[in-house]
């Protein structure tokens, strides 16, 4: 021990010497510990941060095409996560539906317990539904005549039909009543009796629509199924009606002279034009009706060479812009545009698309294409596709 204190006393460190010196020393190595530790969790850091990096150019890689990248999508992503947990909290919070009265209970039990000689009915000539009632009277009969067995309790209400005379159904089960039972009428009775099938559903077929037929152009056929034109040649099953539509339409219009295709542009397309700023709509006297339906609206911009261009525009009932039309030449050829929007809309197919980071609906029906309001979202858009279908049917229609 006297050898340990006396070598721990004469341990020198520069001016230092003994105990000073030696806890110099461990702080010294502490200190390189510290330094090395941070070393160590800084690359640690680094390495992390580059995988990311190089993961988050890959994402923006792949989402390029749809013109975002993938830290939009992925802030996307968590926003509609977030829209799904509220909207199922909400369908939580619905109060649960009220239990069955007990009235009906009971008469189940009734029905149930009382026995009727279903085979009996059957042999009685009448109709399904007939057999049906003649049960229902049999059974009110017999509680009626036991009211200590079975609790009398007021019947549930049903809706009046026409009743069949019951006279002689309800005499005959009386009278067979004390009969052995065969053994082929106890087979039927086990077997259920089927309900009457119901008639099918007719959908009568829709009728051509010729109205809008202004002979041929070049490049185009008419689509007498969406009353509109079409860029391309005819599918093989309409070219046999436009030939007759064809021949029709020479003996009317050109009296007999050679059929010629129109190799102009046809003028009821829209223009090549960017979309026309839109201007608020103008309030009406009185009561608005298209506060509950939406509405379209049209309007109108004079060009400088005399000419105009007319489009449309579709709202909500909040007054909110949930379509934009293009541009075309006539009024006439824009009101004729929203019928073929309104076919489109019901025949046609939705989707989703993006560009230039936002989101945009998309309705598809053969060669014609409608692009919607760009908005942020992904489910703003769906939402977008929702309103049109609901309020793209309005007949409220305004020129302003």
């Amino acid at each position: 021990m006297e050898q340990f204190s006396e070598m721990i006393n004469n341990f020198k460190l520069g001016a230092l010497q003994g105990y000073s010196a030696i806890l110099v020393l461990a702080a010294v190595a502490l200190a390189l510990i510290a330094v090395f530790i941070v070393i160590i969790v800084n690359g640690a850091k680094a390495a992390k941060e580059r995988a990311e990096a190089k993961e988050s150019r890959t994402e923006d890689k792949f989402f390029a095409e749809f013109g975002i990248t993938g830290e939009e999508m992925m802030l996307n992503e968590q926003l509609a996560v977030k829209r799904e947990a509220l909207r199922s909290g909400k369908k939580n919070m619905v109060a649960a539906p009220a239990p069955k009265p007990v009235v009906v209970e009971k008469v189940v039990e009734k029905i149930v317990e009382v026995p009727v000689e279903v085979e009996k009915i059957i042999e009685v000539p009448v109709e399904v539904e007939k057999i049906v009632e003649v049960e229902k009277v049999v059974e009110v009969e017999k509680v009626v005549e036991k009211p200590v067995e079975v609790p009398v309790t007021p019947p549930v209400e049903t809706p009046a039909e026409p009743e069949p005379p019951v006279e002689e159904p309800v005499a005959e089960p009386e009278e067979k009543s004390t009969a052995p039972k065969p053994a082929e009428e106890e087979k039927k009775k086990s077997e259920p009796v089927e309900a009457p099938a119901k008639p099918k559903k007719v959908v009568p077929k829709k009728e051509d629509d010729w109205s809008k037929y202004e002979g041929e152009y070049e490049g185009f056929y008419y689509d007498p199924e969406d009353g509109c034109y079409y860029k391309g040649e005819a599918p093989k099953e309409l070219r046999k009606k436009l030939a007759a539509k064809r021949a029709e339409y020479e003996a009317a219009q050109n009296k007999g002279k050679k059929f010629e295709i129109k190799s102009v542009r046809p003028p009821f397309l829209p223009l090549d034009t960017p979309k026309n700023p839109r201007s608020a709509p103008a309030p009406v006297d009185g009561f608005d009706e298209s506060v509950i339906y939406g509405k379209y609206v049209i309007e109108h911009v004079a060009k400088p060479d005399g000419s105009a261009e007319y489009f449309y525009t579709l709202y909500d009932p909040a007054g909110k812009i949930i379509y934009q039309s293009s541009n075309y030449s006539t009024e006439e050829y824009c009101k004729r545009a929203i019928n073929r929007f309104k076919s489109h809309v019901k025949i046609g197919a939705f989707t989703v698309g993006a560009s230039g980071g936002k989101f945009f609906f998309v309705l598809r029906r053969k060669t014609y294409t409608h692009n919607g309001e760009p908005v942020d979202l992904f489910d703003q858009a769906s939402d977008m596709i929702t309103e049109v279908k609901n309020y793209y049917g309005t007949d409220i229609i305004r020129v302003q």
